[in-house]
This record gives structure tokens, C-alpha cells and sequence, in this order.
């Protein structure tokens, strides 16, 4: 069972810092030009510390690592972040505008202790890749805090936080909005509301929407750090991790996660062609705005393509009898079988375009926005557009609950859990 506590969170001072100025997404959602935004925005705002900008002088002692470090200290010691007095839980609603509609999110932010090999109370989704585990790293040996909260889920049908939690908690701590999205954060440090909480989660299991390579990293330090001190009682901060967490039964918006090839390498619509026919009946769309509505209408087994140079867009319908079985890997679970970015890298990027299936490679690109991945090809800054339907949430539990992992970038949980709301320190 995953194990939630209290902690002294580290947030900013309302009376220092505008909070609609200082908060960023998670990391590795933040372009290099939102980070000069984001930058211009506040001299607090968070992507200074969790994504600094680099420099050609960086070197080992003066990097955007060590700069965090020098840069979060400076904030304590002028108290633009205050710890809390006590030991605390951080409950959050965050409404946000998707389309036409205007929706709450309701979650809270506890500190959970990283799971041990064996036990599995905490699963992931989908594959991870080697570089971003490594930067994370780096970022958290200097640091020693946790600047972004690794997004989980569980599902509680009682609803205890919703329903009973909720209702004692009166007027927000803190309350502020940005351009289309509001927040409201109220902390939690009775004794009686934060035990009814763990008891809430005695039981769950905690699947990772967000934030997988954050927490093979927390595993990392903290066996480093088991190591260094010596102290393997798995009660120091080092042993937990600060999450956000979601009860699935209030409702998970998923976008899709679509792939843009960049680089082709020279392959066209012919020579996908040969491939596609034995796996989609392809569907040719002359008109943008149909092919998006029909993508969106075809659900599950549906993709798109879109192809430089070719006046049509392709609506890829998985055929009835589909031969995939001889380019999926001997022994794919069936789960993954009918998983369509499984069978979209496995059967066509990976051994057509030779781009691997949780490979990093610059010649890929993930993004969840149809219109913008059409524009890219369209404007020929890049080759290929596969669009994909996001999976749903019962195939994202299915697959965890059963060990396996997606691939890479499979899912965007929206809206990602905001950067700034609360830190957790590892010391």
C-alpha cells in the first residue's frame, strides 16, 4: 500500500510574489521560447529553477544546476519562499477552460514514500528514456528538493476527499488566476483531516500519470543517498516524493500525444504505402477541418496521416483482420496488441522511419495539438504528421495494473500539475 504523510512544504510568500506570475508547467513540457517568457514574467518564477537557462561559459561549477541551488537559497534567505511552521497536506482545485468548457480539477499534494522493487503499490505507464533521468538527476543532487510534483492517480468510489474532506476545509489559503485558469490551495495541517486522508489511501495503488522519469530518479537519489548516510529506515525525506494526487472517479481529461516526423530520411507516401495497407484501409481527405472531425469521430484503432507534399490528408482505419502479429515483438501482450501508439511504433516508425519505439532521437517530435502538428508539415518544417486519438482512461489502467508500459510519450494528462504551488525538501 503507498504510504502518504505530511510534510513542511516551501511555498511562496503571497505578500513577495505575484503567484499567477510565478508558476510554470513541469519541465519537460516548456519550449525553449516559453522559457523566455516565463523568465520575463517574474525574477521568481519557477522554470528558473526547475529549467535555467544554459550558457556556451557553463562549465562544472557554474551551471544551470548549481545556479538553482544558489538561486532557490537566495529565495529562502530574502523569504520569497517560507517553509511552513507544520506539517501540512496541500489540497487544490485548478479550473481551467478546454475548448468551450470551463472544468475543475480537484487533487492534493502529499509526500509518498518511493515504492521498493517489489511492491508495486506505485505503477507506471509507459517507457521511460535515459537523458531526462540523468538532467533530473544532476538538478536534484544540488538541490536537494522536489520543485514539481509527480502527477498520480486512485481511485476512491466513496469519494472521502471530495465528500468529507472538502466540506471542513472553509475559505482557501490561497486563490489567483491567470489568463484562463484559476487556483485555489488550501492547507491542511489537522492532525484529524490529514489521518483520515492516509486512511483514505491505506488501501489504493497509485498509477503515474505524470512524471515517471522524476520518480526513477527520486529511486536513484535516494539510494545514493542510503548510501551516503547510512540511514535505511525509510523514514527520511529522501525516502518520499512529492506527489499530486487525482481520485480517478472525479473524471481525467487525456489529449492526444501526436508524433511529428522532422526528418524522413526520405521516405514518402510510397514507401509507407506498402506497409499501411496491410494493417489500416486508408481513407484520403481532401478538406483539413473533415479529416480532424473524422479522426476524432473514429475513436480507438483510428489514425491520421499527413504526408509532405501530398495534397490529401490519409484517415487510417484499422482493418478487421489486421497483419500485425509478424512486425510486433514475439510475446506482445494483448493489452499492447490493440494499443494504437504501440502498433503506430512498432509496425511503421520503428521499421520504416528506423526511429525506435523509446529511443530518443531529434528526427521525432510529440505534440497534442492536431492543428499545429498539420501546420508543421504543411509549412514543411517537418516531413510526417501521425495523429493518434488519445487512449482512454480504462487502457491506461488495464496496462498499469498489469505491469506492462506503453511507449513513451503515449499519454498528455491535461492540465499538467502547475510548478510553484508547494516544494518538498529531500534534506
Amino acid at each position: 500500500m503507498p504510504k502518504i504523510r505530511s510534510f513542511r512544504g516551501i511555498r511562496y510568500s503571497p505578500e513577495r510574489v505575484d503567484l499567477a506570475s510565478a508558476i510554470c508547467p513541469p519541465y519537460d513540457v516548456i519550449s525553449s521560447q516559453q522559457v523566455e517568457d516565463f523568465y520575463t514574467r517574474s525574477i521568481y518564477n519557477a522554470v528558473r529553477l526547475v529549467l535555467g537557462k544554459q550558457f556556451p561559459k557553463d562549465n562544472k561549477d557554474n551551471n544551470r544546476y548549481t545556479r538553482a541551488r544558489v538561486l532557490f537559497r537566495q529565495w529562502l534567505k530574502e523569504e520569497a519562499l517560507i517553509q511552513d511552521d507544520k506539517p501540512s497536506l496541500y489540497y487544490h482545485e485548478h479550473s481551467y477552460v478546454l475548448g468551450d468548457k470551463t472544468s475543475t480539477r480537484k487533487g492534493f499534494i502529499a509526500s509518498v514514500r518511493l515504492d521498493d522493487d517489489d511492491k508495486k503499490n506505485i505503477r507506471p505507464h509507459e517507457q521511460t528514456v535515459k537523458s531526462p533521468k540523468l538532467d533530473r538527476l544532476r538538478l536534484m543532487s544540488e538541490v536537494r528538493t522536489n520543485f514539481s510534483s509527480v502527477f498520480g492517480l486512485y481511485s476512491d468510489t466513496k469519494k472521502v476527499m471530495e465528500n468529507q474532506v472538502r466540506a471542513k476545509l472553509g475559505s482557501p489559503d490561497i486563490e489567483f488566476s491567470t489568463r484562463d485558469e484559476t487556483h485555489k490551495l488550501w492547507v491542511i495541517d489537522e492532525t484529524a483531516l490529514i489521518d483520515k486522508i492516509a486512511k483514505m489511501m491505506h488501501n489504493k495503488k497509485i498509477i503515474i500519470a505524470d512524471g515517471q522519469h522524476r520518480y526513477e530518479t527520486a529511486k536513484i537519489y535516494r539510494d545514493r543517498m542510503r548510501a551516503a548516510t547510512g540511514k535505511n529506515d525509510g523514514t527520511q525525506n529522501f525516502d518520499y516524493i512529492q506527489m499530486y494526487l487525482i481520485n480517478t472517479e472525479e473524471g481525467i481529461k487525456i489529449l492526444p500525444t501526436h508524433r511529428i516526423i522532422i526528418d524522413s530520411m526520405g521516405v514518402g507516401l510510397v514507401d509507407l504505402e506498402y506497409r499501411l495497407k496491410e494493417i489500416f484501409n486508408m481513407v484520403p481527405f481532401d478538406n483539413r477541418k473533415a479529416f480532424i472531425a473524422a479522426l476524432n469521430k473514429g475513436g480507438k484503432g483510428t489514425l491520421g496521416l499527413y504526408v509532405k507534399g501530398i495534397p490529401r490528408f490519409y484517415l487510417l482505419q484499422l482493418s478487421q483482420d489486421p497483419e500485425i502479429d509478424k512486425y510486433l515483438p514475439m510475446g506482445t501482450h494483448p493489452l499492447l496488441r490493440r494499443n494504437d501508439v504501440t502498433i503506430l511504433h512498432e509496425c511503421i516508425i520503428d521499421p520504416i522511419l528506423g526511429i525506435g519505439t523509446n529511443m530518443e532521437n531529434k528526427r521525432i517530435m510529440f505534440m497534442s495539438r492536431a492543428e499545429e502538428a498539420l501546420d508543421m508539415v504543411a509549412k514543411e518544417q517537418a516531413d510526417i504528421a501521425f495523429l493518434l486519438n488519445p487512449p482512454s482512461m480504462e487502457d491506461v489502467m488495464e496496462i498499469a495494473e498489469v505491469g506492462l508500459r506503453m511507449p513513451h510519450n503515449s499519454t498528455y494528462f491535461y492540465p499538467k500539475v502547475p510548478t510553484g504551488l508547494v516544494f518538498h525538501s529531500l534534506e
